[in-house]
């Protein structure tokens, strides 16, 4: 099931890359894609390949604001970064415990 939401998800990428008038070859290859639902959340983890071969992940968040317009916010994480990233996610286990 997570294939098939990735899938839809890649088409709406491709389709609103098409819509800004951005070639689809300059779209970022998707390695990688899972979702998470949580409450009134839902977050995608997401690893692309830049146009270099290197991969990123990006997280985003989306969510229905007070109006009932959905509200996207992402953060980057590049591989140089992830080690240090998650090494203080795995610290700040602790307190959410």
């Amino acid at each position: 099931m997570l294939e098939a939401k990735s899938r839809a998800k890649l088409v709406r990428d491709k389709n609103k890359m098409q819509q800004q008038n951005v070639p689809a070859q300059n779209m970022p290859e998707k390695v990688f894609s899972q979702m998470v639902k949580a409450g009134t959340k839902t977050y995608f983890f997401d690893v692309k390949k830049t146009i270099k071969g290197t991969n990123y992940l990006t997280i985003a968040e989306s969510y229905k604001n007070q109006k009932g317009e959905r509200v996207t916010n992402r953060v980057m994480l590049f591989k140089e970064h992830f080690p240090e990233f998650a090494g203080t996610l795995e610290g700040l286990k602790q307190y959410l415990q």
